[in-house]
């Protein structure tokens, strides 16, 4: 049995693209070219929507991928785009689009990067270890912010090293759409499209992407065991969405939002594990994941503001695994078979700004998680937790201080199981002069255990139990950046030079039972401690030409060995070029990313590197028309097709089960082409 991924180029993604191609048949020819998305609706500012640009003029640093960074990339998915556009931001697939990914910012592990999508929450809650971008499609997204160092004052737990806020299509005053369709030498396949109108006090986006691939082999040849038949990781992605605004009057706002994604995604791996009969005949995650929320924005006058939010996200997953028996060829087991796993996610949100007096701003706010989840093959007992917490802020504005602002802020989180957390934070911002400024942040987050470390249940074997008296992972952090624009001739330079530090304690760690095969989660002693810098350059030579470039030095040190903490790069960088001219039909960028040495200790065979690797992306587009409506775009992943090792993992020889240890492959070189019109 092979894990054959659905065909059916362009499905539900072209039905709903022709619909919204009607649609954009009655835009007359006046409309501006819809390549770019025109007539943003402008209301009174909203407090959550904000808040990202908000913080970046407190001291943090906030990086953004724009829309036109997306559009102009052809990214597939989040994962994608973010590798190769977000500065000071790491993130590796392990085998191409839709899988699972490493992520290290500034020093940081995997685990303390929170991710949004426009302001909810949706990191995995079973197992913090795992990145949530393997089913978000790069087609829904406007633009993604990039919030560093500590962000739990705002947002909670696991912002820890920062925050990752996915912004979908926003709403428009006027028609404003795009469907495409593409393909990639990858055999994959790809539609999207979306629109935005608004009529009257009423305003709407929908959204609907389909993305599918039979994919390439993720693993040496000789790494594959004769009894492995699935040997190329394919994926299938339905994502589908609608928003919904309605304008009580410039002040008053109810808002909605709905998001559904069906993915099957294959997880492979080129042997059966140890005691299995033979390698796998398919993998694979059938994943149904849906997101609600609903909003009021009230802002009465340039002194109050409010929101209150509420919102459910639910994941619901099953994993299968068919494995082929060696010792009868032809046969096919199921080891396991649609074992269903998932959480449900579902909390209220408030947050109140109040302008006591000139220079003064004060923020008070509410946050209510509710949590339940399971799983039935690693077994994680059903269980609930729940989460309230309270934080403020006070700020100072420029209105008080001229060049300054200035914010303090603390937190109480009281989960329903283990300890409570309080954390604070302390940042500002000095513009020296018109052209420099100097900036710092400084505070406390954490990371509350995930449903795995607190209820495991699985003894049998070598097996692991939770332990529900964790305490959660504390840290302490400061950055401190320099930076500014100046205006050179023609061209404008900005840059920015940050130092930072953090230091983690409590660490959640694997620890023994009385059962010595059997494993259980403590809180680690001593701290890692995280010392780096990073810098960000950014020229517009002209309306035409950009370049781009950062750099992060990160040295996480374990406690007691003095060892780069593992799946964290010490030397990150990424730089680009970007030719795109208001007054040509056509534009052109090049991209470069790399990765430094990353370690993962894998048993039986100690601490393994892997890692250290360039790779260098191209990108065109040609408009077909005047109008600059028709547009054929191509993007060249991996130009010299460099063969790289993205992770690591442990395997068994079919013929006596002797372990050995395999590279997952980043993807080679690939072509993907793109047909897009714009209404």
């Amino acid at each position: 049995m092979t894990n054959a991924i659905r065909t059916r180029p362009f499905g539900r993604a072209m039905m709903l693209g022709t619909a919204l191609a009607a649609l954009g048949g009655v835009a007359v020819a006046a409309e501006p070219p819809a390549n770019e998305v025109s007539g943003v609706v402008v209301t009174a500012p909203k407090l959550e929507e904000t808040l990202p640009a908000d913080l970046a003029k407190y001291g943090n640093t906030v990086g953004v991928v724009t829309s036109a960074q997306l559009t102009h990339g052809g990214f597939d998915d989040a994962g994608q785009a973010l590798q190769m556009m977000a500065p000071g931001l790491t993130v590796t697939p392990f085998s191409g689009p839709f899988d699972y990914v490493n992520v290290s910012l500034q020093g940081s592990t995997t685990t303390q990067v929170l991710w949004l999508v426009d302001g909810i929450r949706i990191n995995n809650r079973l197992y913090t270890t795992t990145a949530p971008l393997d089913t978000v499609p790069a087609h829904m997204i406007d633009r993604i912010e990039v919030l560093e160092g500590g962000q739990s004052l705002f947002y909670g737990t696991q912002a820890v090293a920062g925050a990752v806020n996915i912004v979908t299509k926003p709403f428009t005053e006027n028609l404003a759409g795009k469907v495409s369709v593409g393909a990639d030498t990858n055999k994959g396949w790809h539609a999207d499209g979306y629109a935005s109108d608004s009529f009257g006090a009423h305003r709407f986006v929908v959204y609907a992407s389909e993305d599918q691939a039979v994919g390439f082999k993720p693993f040496r040849d000789s790494d594959y065991q004769p009894s492995t038949t699935d040997r190329r990781r394919s994926y299938y992605v339905f994502n589908a969405g609608a928003k919904y605004a309605y304008d009580f009057s410039d002040d008053l706002r109810f808002s909605a939002g709905y998001q559904r994604t069906d993915a099957k995604v294959d997880f492979l791996s080129p042997s059966g594990y140890n005691g299995a009969v033979g390698g796998p005949a398919g993998k694979f995650n059938n994943r149904v994941e849906q997101l609600v929320t609903a909003k009021v924005d009230w802002t009465p006058s340039d002194k109050v503001a409010v929101f209150l939010k509420g919102y459910w996200h639910d994941w619901q997953s099953q994993y299968s695994e068919f494995l082929n028996d060696a010792s009868s060829p032809g046969t096919v087991v199921a080891d396991s078979d649609h074992v269903p796993w998932g959480f449900t996610d579902y909390g209220l949100n408030a947050l109140a700004k109040v302008v006591p007096t000139t220079g003064v701003e004060t923020y008070l706010g509410y946050d209510l998680q509710k949590y339940s989840g399971f799983d039935d093959y690693l077994v994680i007992d059903q269980k609930d937790e729940t989460v309230n917490a309270v934080f403020a802020q006070v700020r100072i504005t420029p209105e008080l201080l001229p060049g300054t602002h200035l914010a303090a802020g603390v937190r109480h989180n009281v989960p329903s199981e283990g300890p409570s957390a309080t954390i604070w934070n302390a940042s500002g911002q000095v513009d020296l002069s018109e052209t420099v400024y100097v900036k710092a942040s400084a505070g406390t987050s954490f990371l509350l255990p995930d449903a795995e470390q607190l209820f495991a249940n699985d003894p049998i074997g070598s097996g692991e139990v939770g332990n529900p008296n964790l305490k959660p992972e504390r840290s302490a952090n400061v950055n401190a950046s320099i930076g500014g624009r100046l205006p050179v001739e023609a061209a404008k330079l900005s840059w920015e030079l940050t130092g930072f530090g953090r230091d983690v304690k409590d660490l959640i760690d694997y620890g023994p039972t009385a059962d010595p095969d059997v494993d259980t989660f403590v809180n680690t002693s001593g701290a890692v401690k995280v010392r780096g810098a990073e810098l960000a350059l950014g020229l517009a030579a002209s309306e035409d030409l950009s370049f781009t470039a950062s750099g992060t030095y990160a040295r996480a040190k374990l406690p007691g060995s003095g060892l780069q903490q593992e799946r964290t790069p010490r030397w990150t960088g990424k730089a680009g070029v970007d030719y795109h001219p208001v007054d040509r039909m056509f534009g052109a960028s090049a991209t470069v990313v790399y990765v430094g040495p990353e370690y993962r200790t894998i048993g039986g065979f100690g601490r393994r590197q892997y890692g250290r690797f360039s790779v260098v992306d191209l990108g065109a587009y040609v408009d077909l028309d005047q109008a600059r409506r028709h547009r054929l775009s191509a993007r060249l992943e991996n130009l010299f097709d460099t063969r790289y090792a993205a992770f690591v993992g442990k395997g068994y020889t079919d013929s006596a089960f002797t372990p050995y240890v395999y590279d997952y492959l980043g993807v080679p070189r690939t072509l993907h082409v793109k047909y897009g019109y714009s209404f």
